[in-house]
């Protein structure tokens, strides 16, 4: 059975709730209160005015963001390195459909893969205004606009045969803006050609949202470059391990997951010592209405008959203490699995060795992500490249891999230069140890550097090593300067003519 614009895949199905979790997670606090019952449930027998102040109470920690911004921050700490053809270069300033650059649209792509794990990226040609010098741009899509996909056999290849996307297509016609849902279908046809639809939804049930009637926008569209129909839909998924269609399980999902928990902890927990924190006064005795206490505190005077007794109730017991540790014990689990800036970094029971490995599991993460990432806009780039200049290889597209700083210190500098001025290792190698240690950028190349050192005055190289050379030949403090050659061959006792 075909299936039709309407329809949704799967996994689509399936992953949807996952994402909304993240998502929720990833906004904080007002968000996962403001969702109520879904993420904290209401105690048995809880009136509606105390379970207000039950979720009041509970803290939601910014493990999440916190998380996310902090590796994609050890990302970018470094510029990415892009070199495209002449034609194409205006994509580095302004490469999507919003106006983002490559380096902001690399960081939002980045974000979206660590955390939902799924992201897709359409290369397509301007529609309007089209000149002899347009350029293709890149729209790129969120896991949740991606809403159906199919692969097929052609030719014995596993192909990308259709995709249909939650869109928001330009139109002159106001009607379509009107709240209307609206789908781009993207597929190869009977021919074998790619063609595009464009599918506006013309009604809803407004109670369920169903949609009761898609209709095409316009005609089919056939894309032609270089008077030839492309033979391949230009859309790239991108996920945490490869760029298949399939949909993986999100990065963050567990680590969301167990900061939901601690949020029902904390709720659990802030309950409980609002409940026992302050000591409750007990009266016994023949206590009548007269002389019920009707306050309490240095103001207040009790009197009370013969034999009452009279008393506080306070907390004691390991109730509390368990709760605590039930916290302690997520907010350990966040951070094996991620969330490290929520701990002090000095686990003094944790072994070098298990802190090590922990460490390789994140950066192992991040590092798939990035190759991912990396590959799949280089992919994007090459497929625009090829419709203009015919020359894909002409594409490179790098991002930074070296997450943590590693700044040479003083010590270390001056003995590497002085192995460089001994003769123990070439210039080359000095330098690529400068960049190493993030002293010489690394995006400028050995050759550029001479360049500009002998611009700014001559070959360092030869100066460094008349400076050696000088140094060599000063006679340590306290000794007396070897004579002079003639002074040599004089007879003992003999002055020269300047004495």
């Amino acid at each position: 059975m075909a299936r039709t614009i309407s329809d949704v895949h799967a996994d689509y199905t399936r992953r949807t709730i996952q994402w909304a979790r993240i998502r929720d997670a990833l906004e904080g606090q007002d968000e996962i209160k403001g969702a109520g019952a879904a993420y904290l449930t209401k105690p048995d027998g809880m009136t509606p005015t105390a379970y207000a102040a039950y979720k009041e109470r509970a803290q939601f920690y910014p493990v999440i963001e916190r998380t996310l911004r902090g590796m994609s921050g050890m990302v970018f700490r470094k510029p990415i390195k892009v070199e495209l053809a002449p034609r194409l270069e205006p994509l580095i300033e302004a490469a999507t459909t919003d106006g983002h650059s490559l380096r902001v649209m690399s960081e939002n792509v980045i974000n979206e893969v660590l955390s939902v794990g799924r992201h897709g990226i359409l290369v397509d040609y301007p529609t309007s205004n089209t000149t002899a010098t347009s350029i293709p741009y890149l729209a790129t899509y969120n896991a949740e606009a991606i809403c159906d996909w199919k692969i097929q056999l052609v030719d014995g290849m596993r192909t990308l045969t259709r995709v249909v996307l939650k869109d928001d297509f330009d139109s002159d016609d106001d009607d379509l803006h009107n709240g209307a849902e609206m789908r781009l279908e993207l597929i190869l046809n009977e021919e074998g050609n790619y063609e595009s639809r464009k599918w506006v939804a013309t009604s809803a049930d407004k109670k369920t949202g169903d949609v009761s009637t898609w209709i095409m926008y316009g005609e089919p569209i056939v894309p032609v470059i270089n008077g030839k129909p492309l033979k391949k839909i230009p859309f790239v998924f991108i996920n945490p391990y490869d760029l298949r269609p399939e949909v993986e399980k999100p990065p963050m999902l567990d680590l969301v997951d167990v900061n939901i928990g601690h949020y029902r902890n904390s709720a659990d927990y802030e309950h409980a010592l609002f409940l026992t924190s302050q000591p409750t006064p007990w009266v016994a005795g023949a206590i009548t209405e007269a002389n019920t206490p009707k306050a309490i505190g240095s103001g207040a005077f009790w009197i009370l008959p013969e034999g009452a007794q009279a008393g506080f109730l306070e907390f004691s017991g390991a109730g509390l203490e368990a709760m605590r540790l039930a916290m302690k014990d997520k907010e350990d689990r966040m951070a094996s699995l991620g969330a490290r800036m929520i701990t002090d970094g000095k686990n003094r029971n944790e072994a070098s060795d298990t802190a090590k490995m922990r460490g390789n599991g994140e950066m192992s993460l991040l590092t798939n992500v990035v190759n991912m990432v990396e590959a799949g806009i280089e992919r994007a780039l090459r497929i625009g490249t090829e419709w203009v200049t015919g020359k894909p290889d002409d594409v490179e597209f790098k991002i930074n891999r070296d997450w943590v700083e590693t700044m040479l210190d003083a010590t270390t500098l001056t003995a590497l230069v002085k192995t460089w001025q001994s003769g123990g290792m070439s210039h080359v190698t000095l330098y690529e140890n400068l960049q190493a240690g993030e002293i010489a950028p690394v995006d400028r190349t050995y050759e550029e550097e001479k360049d500009l050192i002998e611009e700014e005055g001559g070959d360092l190289g030869a100066a460094l090593n008349e400076q050696a050379l000088a140094a060599a030949l000063i006679p340590p403090e306290g000794a007396k300067p070897a004579p002079k050659e003639e002074e040599k061959q004089r007879p003992d006792g003999e002055q020269g003519d300047d004495a």
